[in-house]
């Protein structure tokens, strides 16, 4: 027997506050509804924009392309980077626990985003050299961050 493992490390379940499962997928059918997982998906399989050339979280993006071309001078790297920076706690606003003080939690979250979103830049952009990259207060984000930006192209 081979197993693949989740990309989701089955030890992180030792630092949540209040386990209702066996594993995670079976915490998560004990703890989540159909619509809270629904829009889980959406988080790790966003809309994706793409205006002017640049890349978008569709959800971070409010329609300033001109204004931020100016400010940016036309730099599609710098501009991609001042939208899609976000700061992995600012995901929770409304729903935020003490689980957001507990780092391990907060990386594990991270590298899953990370992974998926990889997943839907290659998935849609085959042929570009698009980044998805985790680092700490990108941009001027609080604590870690996450940020999408192509390599500039000629």
């Amino acid at each position: 027997m081979k197993v693949f493992h989740s990309i989701v490390s089955a030890d992180i379940m030792r630092y949540f506050s209040c386990v209702r499962g066996a594993s995670l997928m079976n915490n998560a059918a004990n703890t989540c509804s159909i619509e809270q997982v629904l829009s889980a998906a959406s988080i790790f399989c966003p809309e994706i924009l793409e205006v002017n050339g640049c890349i978008f979280i569709a959800e971070f993006y409010n329609g300033n392309i001109i204004d931020l071309e100016r400010v940016y001078e036309y730099d599609r790297k710098q501009i991609e980077l001042y939208v899609n920076s976000w700061s992995l706690a600012d995901f929770f606003l409304l729903a935020g626990d003490e689980s957001l003080l507990v780092d391990e939690i907060v990386e594990e979250f991270g590298k899953t985003l990370q992974y998926f979103w990889k997943i839907r830049m290659k998935e849609l952009f085959p042929g570009r050299d698009i980044v998805v990259e985790l680092g700490y207060e990108i941009m001027g984000e609080q604590g870690l961050s996450i940020t999408v930006y192509q390599k500039n192209r000629k």
